[in-house]
């Protein structure tokens, strides 16, 4: 029975007993985890956790599960960008039990350095990149990555180098070497586009030199570097690289050169002052000698050439795009009128006379910029002139005036007077003629003067005549070269003792500073003289003085006063000089000739006195005597700038 009892359960536990069993022996049990970063700790979303036949992949939040596993079962973790990982799962106390098995994963590790290719020199702050992965070589060249996954393209770039490039596929080293870049300069001339061998581009600590087709190669060259580049005859230039393979920069020619001459001839003209002249200032100047020629070198841009010779006009010429330029000059003759200060007040009036010359053979104005009072026609900048309130506003426009002249091609003289100066000696009393008593020295005419003799009064008068150059009057006209010659003449005072002697060096060394510090202005220069001055003896200044032998040499051209009523009874053998025009005038150029080489350009008198109408008959006859003794031109006064036409020939067509 107990036997029968036996057989009949064993079929009954047999079953279950073959299915429990197994479950002891293999002990199944469920893996629960998260894959980790072993450097940072954060998750690793979509490793593969391989269990034998079995895989799963962590979530987004790094978690995995992996149910029924059995026996002793070796996990194997893979995520790209991180080293393999295999790991036995832990057995749980009970079958069936959920075991926690939390995974690190080791980024993998990318290193190498980085070189030049030419020079082998370690390449720090090169960037090295895989993907969204960067590094920055350090200062030995060497850089690290971390975490770069297969198939990665890689590169490695550094300003100045062409980018190399390589392809992850497990490496664990990987150098690269970079090839600098080249950039081409190409050098050419502003002007003929033609290229400019020789030419030095220095970048930083390099200067290289560029070959006979104006090229040069620099390499390494980096965004944003400044270049300079020089060669003889240009100038330099500097300019900031942005990017290209080829880069022309072209060099604007800096010098000029060429030759002055005769327009009638072609001839050269010797002795003609070339001055350069930009943004308002006179930059160099030079002299020709008998080849006419002219040189310059570094010069700005741009640039105004001014060139002036005794004899011709006065040419401002624009210079273009170009290094060599003759110039022509044409012949000229003064054939000219003065127009007063006070009446530059009155535009219509100067129109006016503007208008008498361009329907005449008049050609030329001479207008008082200086007046005898000390007034000027401008504002001048000379702190003297501002605290003498010298400028007088209400007269024209002085540019608009020289605007005018210039439209119509007339020749402008500036007249300046020069020591005697009213309103120079109310500002400065120290600098003035005194009586012996101390008091304000005045001529018959009420008017102060500043002392000759002294340095104040002669370097304000050398500044005012620099400003009158630069508006750009043709030419510079000097009266009232002289010490005072009316009034109590022997009650004047001066800083020194005035004998022949101290006046005389006086006025030839303040004419000789008037040449050299005017001269490179390119304006010429002219002086009012005394009609006596031609007849006294040529050694003596009749007390003032004033002697053709000390100013001529310094002037281009000596314009003596040859009024005839100016001349007293007996001179030149005349009872009355005035019913002698022509003589008076001829026979004074004349005599003046033989005194000197500068070129004599006599005032003539245009108005009536004391009784004596002088009409067109007389003038006329003056304008002929001036001809007739080979004057270089001839001008009329006339103090209120009143003029008949009739004493002019008609304007010639052109």
């Amino acid at each position: 029975m107990r036997m029968q009892m036996r057989r009949s359960i064993l079929p009954i536990f047999l079953p279950i007993l073959l299915a429990v069993v197994p479950l002891f022996v293999l002990s199944p049990r469920q893996v629960y985890g998260v894959v980790s970063d072993e450097l940072d700790g954060k998750s690793v979303a979509g490793a593969a956790i391989l269990a034998g036949k079995h895989s799963v992949y962590a979530d987004q939040t790094g978690h995995y599960s992996l149910g029924w596993v059995y026996s002793t079962v070796t996990l194997t973790v893979w995520m790209d960008g991180y080293l393999p990982r295999a790991a036995n799962v832990p057995k749980g106390k009970f079958p069936v039990q959920a075991v926690p098995f939390h995974i690190t994963l080791i980024p993998n590790t990318l290193s190498g350095i980085v070189r030049d290719a030419e020079t082998g020199v370690l390449l720090p702050s090169s960037v090295i990149t895989a993907g969204e992965l960067q590094a920055t070589t350090d200062k030995l060249g060497h850089y690290t990555l971390r975490r770069v996954k297969t198939g990665t393209p890689l590169s490695a770039t550094l300003p100045g180098y062409e980018v190399s490039t390589a392809v992850f596929s497990g490496q664990e080293m990987q150098d690269f070497v970079l090839w600098p870049t080249e950039t081409s300069i190409l050098v050419l001339d502003l002007y003929s586009r033609q290229p400019v061998p020789g030419s030095v581009v220095v970048c930083g600590s390099i200067r290289s030199t560029t070959d006979a087709n104006g090229m040069v190669v620099i390499k390494r060259l980096i965004k944003g570097s400044s270049l300079s580049i020089q060669a003889v005859g240009y100038a330099t230039t500097e300019f900031v690289y942005d990017d290209g393979d080829t880069v022309s920069v072209a060099l604007r020619p800096n010098t000029l050169r060429g030759v002055i001459r005769d327009s009638s001839n072609a001839k050269p003209v010797e002795g003609a002052t070339v001055t350069v002249f930009s943004a308002g200032k006179a930059i160099t100047s030079s002299v020709t000698g008998a080849d006419g020629s002219y040189s310059f070198l570094d010069l700005p841009s741009p640039i105004t050439l001014v060139v002036a010779a005794v004899g011709y006009d006065r040419p401002e010429i624009e210079v273009g795009p170009v290094t060599e330029m003759d110039v022509y000059l044409k012949q000229f003759q003064v054939k000219g009128i003065y127009i007063p200060f006070g009446l530059l007040a009155n535009e219509k009036r100067v129109r006016e006379l503007i208008d008498l010359i361009e329907r005449t053979e008049l050609n030329a104005i001479v207008v008082d910029v200086k007046s005898d009072r000390g007034w000027l026609a401008y504002p001048s900048a000379s702190v003297e002139a501002q605290r003498g309130a010298a400028y007088h506003p209400e007269v024209m426009d002085i540019n608009e005036f020289l605007s005018l002249c210039r439209e119509k091609g007339i020749y402008t003289i500036a007249r300046l007077v020069i020591f005697k100066d009213s309103t120079l000696t109310t500002a400065y009393p120290e600098w003035t003629v005194r009586t012996e008593d101390g008091d304000l020295w005045t001529d018959l005419e009420g008017s102060s003067w500043g002392d000759p003799f002294r340095q104040e009064v002669q370097d304000y008068n050398i500044a005012i005549a620099k400003e009158v150059a630069m508006l750009g009057f043709d030419e510079l006209q000097f009266d009232y070269l002289r010490f005072p010659s009316d009034g109590t003449i022997q009650e004047a005072r001066y800083a020194q003792e005035s004998t022949l002697e101290s006046r005389c060096k006086t006025m030839s060394d303040f004419c000789a500073r008037l040449r050299s510090e005017l001269g490179p202005y390119a304006v010429l220069l002219s002086a009012d003289l005394f009609g006596l001055t031609v007849w006294v003896p040529a050694e003596a200044d009749m007390g003032i003085g004033q002697r053709v032998m000390d100013i001529a040499p310094h002037m281009d051209y000596i314009s003596p006063m040859l009024y005839p009523s100016t001349f007293a009874s007996g001179s030149l053998g005349y009872v009355e000089p005035m019913l002698y025009p022509y003589e008076v005038v001829y026979r004074s150029c004349i005599e003046l000739s033989k005194r000197t080489a500068t070129r004599v350009r006599p005032w003539l008198q245009h108005y009536s006195w004391n009784n004596m109408n002088y009409g067109v008959k007389e003038m006329r006859l003056q304008k002929a005597g001036a001809i007739d003794a080979e004057t270089h031109g001839w001008m009329f006064w006339n103090a209120a700038g009143r003029y008949d036409e009739q004493v002019f020939d008609p304007a010639q067509e052109p």
